[in-house]
This record gives C-alpha cells, structure tokens and sequence, in this order.
C-alpha cells in the first residue's frame, strides 16, 4: 500500500507540472527575468540538469560575467593583454546566480585575455510556469546581433525591423530557477542553438518585452 501511495503521489506530481499555466507577470518581473537570463546566454552558458552543474562550469560563467559585466573592478596585467579576477569575485558571482560557488580553485586568481567586441546576446523570457517548492520552469528566446550592433532591448521584433536593426534568434532555452531571498538562481539550463541554415530574423517570431542590462 505504501509503495502504491507513492507513486500516486508520483504521479499525481508529473501531473500537476504538466498541467501548470503559463503565470501572468507584471512588466517589471518580466523585465527582471529577461535581464536574469541574458547573464547566461551572453556568457554562453552551457547545458547542465539539476544537481549537474561543475565548479568549471561556475567559474567559466563568473570569469565572462565579470568581463562583460564589471570590467572595471578586474586589474589589468602588466603586459595590458589581459584583466586579473579574484577566486573572491568568481565565488560571489557564482553564488549569486547559481546559490553555490565552486568547491575548490586550482588558482590563485583568473587571467581574462583582453579581446574585440563579440556579437551582443541577450535573452527574452517567453513563458514562466509555477512548479512548485519556490521552483519555476522558463522558456525563451535567445537573440544576438553583430559586434557594434546597438538593439532597444526593450523592443519588440516588430519594433526591430522597422528600425533597420538587424537581430536574429539565436536559440532557445528552457530553464528551472528557483527563488531565494528576493532573487533567483539557476538551477538547470537547457539553450538550443539554432543552426546557421535555421537562423531566422527576430520579426518573424512572437514579440516579447526585455529591459537594459543590469545585474
């Protein structure tokens, strides 16, 4: 009888997740979500399922997030070819968008090699379903453009288009994250490039709202 109460509960579980609605957001969260997962897709995060995630998989994400994102506060090299992060700053990183750093560092600290302009990526989230226990199930869309190309993130497509923008979907991505203490953190990621023959244009898929980037 127990075994068979547990796989009602089981199933009844599977059930409910497939069942969840899509949530209805207020632009700020959706705002905040789309900033939240653009950190991954322009870090070119790799796929990883719950509880899988390497602690090089958390310090490749941090040593790109610090690059892109705070520049500033990595020392330049005496040889100016490269900017020199702390296993201090990969571990707030990590812990911040993931809710765990790395278990060890083989280093002392991260040499970054100083490179050109990359094609800017960002993310839109396209749906946000409540599974349960504080965990969310997202899908989106993963956009890019040139290096130099200089897109309203907060745009539509459509808007896109018009304005002679050229941003193309990159991919998709399907994700778990989970909330905690007024934040979220990743705790699967799942992007699906789409091939060079598969690329399209961004007008021609559903308009979705996204912000600046910000942490």
């Amino acid at each position: 009888m127990k075994k068979i109460l547990t796989l009602l509960a089981v199933i009844m579980t599977i059930a409910s997740i497939g069942l969840a609605e899509p949530m209805k957001l207020e632009p700020a969260q959706q705002k905040n979500l789309n900033v939240f997962f653009s950190n991954f897709s322009e870090a070119h995060v790799a796929s990883f399922s719950q509880g899988t995630l390497t602690d090089q998989a958390m310090i490749d994400f941090a040593l790109r997030h610090l690059y892109i994102n705070k520049l500033k506060s990595l020392k330049p090299s005496k040889d100016g070819y490269s900017v020199i992060a702390t296993t201090k700053q990969v571990d707030t990183a990590a812990m911040k968008y993931f809710g765990q750093k790395p278990s060890q560092h083989k280093e002392k600290s991260y040499s970054i090699p100083v490179a050109d302009g990359d094609m800017f990526v960002f993310s839109q989230l396209d749906t946000l379903e409540d599974i349960g226990s504080d965990t969310f199930k997202a899908n989106g869309t993963i956009y890019s453009t040139g290096s130099g190309g200089t897109p309203d993130v907060h745009a539509t497509p459509a808007e896109w288009e018009k304005a002679g923008e050229e941003v193309s979907v990159a991919g998709k991505f399907s994700a778990l994250i989970k909330a905690q203490d007024e934040r979220h953190i990743l705790v699967e990621y799942l992007p699906i490039e789409s091939a060079p023959d598969e690329t399209e244009p961004a007008a021609s898929t559903e308009p979705a709202a996204t912000t600046d980037k910000k942490e």
